[in-house]
């Protein structure tokens, strides 16, 4: 006598757990095809035979049927079957529960080589089953590429801000790193010293450290989500380095207070915060180290010697207060370091000049206020 449907699909199921004692049985809902039309109608005189395909795979090998990927590594499996199916079940190999839907998306989160099992009831009552073995394989991350977990990053690396303890500032999402406390990295890598400034809560971020990056030249050379960025050196460094990093902390030239309007040191990747313009800017003082390569050393009337960036390659209409000007004198006019570059601008984003009594009025309201200073005047932010 034939075994009634419910019976087989009892008995199979209980055969899969046994081959996968490890994990715990849970039922798995089931999710039937959804037809536009009319469903077709049922032969049961064809026999039932599956397969499935991988998609949303980064390399793919049809012949030896193996999807590879970084992990976390999301795919979606898509059934094929000669008849009618009315349910599923999937052993996607990890460990994790069984799937019931039909075509179903898994994120595999743990570098491994793992198997695929289908198993599918057919309207007649024929269960079968397909298994891809060694069909998945998640490939651990080098430094440079996104992770959640340490376990997802090669021997030796970290999981930097993962996503169960993320930084306050810098990167948005883990990023796999190691430590270059010796100032030595592999061949492919760079030791940047991001030992930025203390943040004002006193809790340093933990990438605010001699840290192994993946060197660069473009943003294309960077995983997802990071850019390529000018980044100081590490212990045993002495010129600045191309990285790839988050946006955060920022370069030279871009601004660096915060939404109560503090300048935060710890926000620049010089680890200066300067105070010009309204929203501060990220800066270094060329007294004391060399300036990153695409900005110059300017010696300011009141003392200061920064790097600031030419305005030929940088939009100063980002700050209200900053303009593109020419050397000039006053408290906070500057003029170039000497001996200057020679390959250096005419001129640079600084303080907007403006004029006490100017018939305008007060041209640098509303974000700043004109103060007058030794040769002229200059937009300073106002206070609160």
């Amino acid at each position: 006598m034939r075994l009634g449907m419910k019976r087989i699909l009892v008995i199979t199921i209980a055969a899969l757990a046994c081959s996968k004692a490890s994990v715990p049985m849970r039922d798995a809902g089931v999710e039937r095809p959804s037809y536009d039309t009319e469903p077709p109608s049922i032969d049961s005189s064809v026999p039932l035979s599956i397969d499935f395909s991988v998609e949303n795979c980064p390399a793919f090998d049809a012949q030896a049927f193996t999807c590879t990927g970084r992990a976390p590594l999301t795919v979606r499996f898509v059934p094929l079957a000669t008849a009618t199916v009315s349910q599923y079940f999937w052993d996607f190999g990890d460990s994790t529960p069984y799937g019931g839907e039909l075509a179903p998306s898994h994120v595999y989160t743990t570098p491994g080589v793992y198997s695929v099992r289908m198993l599918a009831t057919g309207v007649s009552g024929d269960v079968v089953s397909k298994v891809h073995s060694e069909s998945i394989v998640v490939q651990a991350n080098a430094v440079g590429y996104p992770c959640d977990t340490n376990a997802q990053c090669d021997q030796g690396l970290f999981c930097l801000c993962p996503t169960s303890a993320p930084c306050a500032t810098g990167p948005t999402h883990g990023l796999c790193a190691a430590s270059c406390q010796a100032g030595i990295c592999d061949n492919a890598e760079i030791c940047a010293g991001l030992l930025t400034a203390t943040p004002p809560m006193g809790n340093a971020s933990a990438w605010q450290a001699p840290m192994c990056l993946h060197q660069c030249a473009k943003d294309a050379d960077c995983a997802a989500g990071l850019f390529c960025r000018t980044l100081p050196p590490g212990p045993a460094g002495s010129a600045w380095l191309h990285g790839c990093f988050s946006n955060i902390p920022a370069d030279v030239g871009e601004p660096c207070r915060d939404s109560e309007g503090n300048l935060r040191d710890d926000l620049c990747a010089s680890g200066l915060c300067a105070d010009l313009g309204a929203n501060g800017v990220c800066s270094a003082s060329c007294g004391v180290v060399s300036c990153p390569p695409g900005s110059d050393c300017l010696v300011f009337g009141d003392g200061r010697t920064l790097c600031l960036r030419p305005c030929t390659n940088f939009a100063c209409s980002q700050d209200p207060l900053l303009t593109c000007v020419i050397p000039n004198s006053g408290d906070l006019g500057y003029q170039l370091a000497s001996p200057s570059n020679p390959n250096a601008a005419s001129s640079y984003c600084a303080p907007e000049p403006c004029t006490l009594g100017d018939p305008r009025g007060d041209t640098c309201l509303p974000t700043g206020t004109c103060v007058f200073a030794n040769g002229g005047g200059h937009c300073v932010r106002r206070s609160n």
